[in-house]
């Protein structure tokens, strides 16, 4: 009885300050087999609670999760004599520590930057956490439950072994770029659960990401974020620059509880670029997709931008025609194919005069091929599903490479945040190759809920820019003789941002000189502002 008038006081007190304006008390009261999330951006990085425990003879079972810096909790019980006003007091003072009173007993305490786990097999019924960071920009999610069912229900269970294993695709013909399969092990619980409650999902990043898969966060320097369905143990990342160091984090997300669990960070070190880029010629494995009704292919005009659409069923294939007339000193030439996948994965055969030349990775968004030392004859592009949604498919082919509507990027396409202030963020680019580009930025403010949206929703990549994302300005820049013959690097301030908050940035190119032109991404890069401007 007097727990639940406690806790009553708790919050008339809070409801009273709030309506007279009156600055908030520096605790509230957290309630079980509820996820809270605890802010500790700004002066004060302290908080604590009045944990509200049901039945004191039961068990206790809790998890802190750091997000942004390091977090210390402790967990104190409450002298049974001490009277309501001496608690007020004491927890309201956070200049007075409770370790230093004699009213308030350690029960557990622990520090660190991974999730952390607690269980006691009963704790008093009036207990008060304390929560600690020492980063301005931190936060934690605390979640207690007396079912150890119930917890597990929380978090997506993991298998015992959280290794990732990793493996470098090298194909040598391409220079500049190589891809990597990620593997794991996944639990019997996420196996076996409904269909679509769970996804794996695989951050690829330049930097080490401390909090990544736990939190709604997506730290700088992230490359590539790819989900698949939970009964998928791998994936393969593409669009790796050569001889450097990825970190890789694995995580599933629960889709109903909008909770994560992440895997071991594992390392990979892509090669370096080939000595000897001449490639012989190798027997290509011939893995085509077992004969379907045979449809009349689709005859592509050179020069000409054509959409395709798949059909949503795994396998599906559509095949392509592309006639190469032979030059009238008879010389080799080259045939050019690009292909937008604009809403999932795909996979592309490529056969010259009849046999298989090529046999493409999954991929997703854009991809461009090269066939060499061809006189004449044609080509078929075959393009399969390699889901069972529906597909919808930009694909241009030409013998003149200066004909693409698409812009020619630059090899390293990643943006760099090089400053932050509370108001606004500074990026750098490389600058594509064309002479005359367009640069448009976009940029969306991320909820306390966006690692949700980012692993279950897909954009169009075909279409320029975000559904969900503002055009904050284009820039077009044509470079000077001297900059044609270097890599220049590119920048521009984003302002009118709000401090303590998430953007997403996304930068597009398009050229200013060819019809009917195509937009390209450089990687999507993310930014927190700074929690305070007078620190600036």
């Amino acid at each position: 009885m007097m727990l639940k008038l406690f806790l009553l006081f708790i919050c008339c007190l809070i409801t009273l300050c709030k309506s007279f304006h009156i600055t908030p008390i520096s605790y509230t009261l957290l309630a079980e087999n509820i996820e809270s999330v605890v802010n500790l951006a700004g002066k004060v990085q302290e908080k604590r609670f009045f944990l509200q425990i049901s039945n004191e003879a039961s068990p206790f079972f809790m998890y802190v999760t750091p997000c942004g810096a390091p977090i210390h909790w402790q967990l104190f019980s409450v002298d049974k004599d001490m009277s309501l006003s001496e608690e007020l007091d004491v927890v309201s003072s956070i200049s007075t520590p409770l370790e230093e009173s004699e009213k308030f007993r350690l029960i557990a305490g622990e520090e660190d930057k991974k999730r952390m786990t607690f269980f006691a097999h009963r704790v008093p019924k009036k207990v008060i956490l304390v929560v600690r960071a020492s980063s301005p920009s931190a936060s934690a999610r605390i979640f207690f439950s007396p079912s150890l069912f119930r917890l597990e229900e929380q978090y997506p269970p993991l298998p015992h072994d959280t290794r990732l294993a990793t493996n470098v695709l090298d194909d040598i013909s391409k220079k500049d770029e190589v891809s990597a399969q990620i593997t794991w092990k996944i639990s019997p619980q996420v196996r076996n659960a409904e269909p679509g409650r769970y996804r794996i999902c695989t951050i690829v990043s330049r930097q080490d990401p401390e909090f990544a898969g736990m939190c709604d966060d997506v730290e700088e320097g992230v490359e590539a974020v790819k989900c698949v369905p939970q009964m998928n143990n791998s994936v393969v990342m593409g669009q790796l620059c050569r001889d450097r160091t990825y970190y890789v984090t694995v995580f599933v997300r629960d889709q109903k509880r909008g909770s994560s669990s992440a895997y071991e960070v594992q390392t990979i070190q892509t090669p370096p670029s080939p000595v000897n880029e001449m490639v012989s010629r190798r027997k290509v494995p011939r893995n085509i997709p077992r004969k379907q009704k045979k449809n009349a292919p689709i005859i592509l005009t050179d020069g000409i931008m054509g959409q395709v659409e798949l059909e949503p069923r795994k396998a599906s294939v559509l095949n392509m025609k592309f006639f190469v007339h032979p030059l009238p000193s008879n010389q080799s030439q080259k045939a050019y194919l690009i292909v937008h996948a604009c809403d999932g994965l795909i996979r592309l055969n490529l056969f010259r005069n009849g046999k298989l030349l090529k046999r493409s990775e999954s991929f997703s968004g854009f991809k461009r091929f090269v066939v060499s030392n061809f006189k004449a004859g044609h080509l078929r592009y075959q393009i399969i599903n390699d889901d069972d949604a529906k597909k919808t498919i930009r694909v241009w082919t030409s013998t003149n490479a200066a004909q693409s509507p698409y812009p020619n990027l630059p090899d390293d396409t990643s943006v760099k945040v090089v400053n932050r202030k509370c108001d606004s963020a500074t990026i750098q680019w490389m600058r594509g190759q064309d002479e005359h580009l367009k640069y448009c930025v976009y940029q969306r403010k991320e909820n306390s809920n966006f690692l949700e949206h980012l692993v279950s929703l897909a954009d169009n990549l075909c279409q320029g820019g975000l559904s969900s994302s503002t055009l904050v300005g284009c820039y077009v820049h044509s470079p000077t003789s001297a900059e044609i013959e270097t890599q220049s690097v590119l920048e521009t301030i984003i302002g009118n941002l709000q401090p303590s908050s998430t953007y997403r940035l996304d930068l597009l190119a398009i050229p200013m000189n060819r019809p009917h032109p195509q937009a390209l991404p450089y990687r999507t890069v993310w930014v927190r502002t700074n929690p305070y401007c007078a620190q600036e």
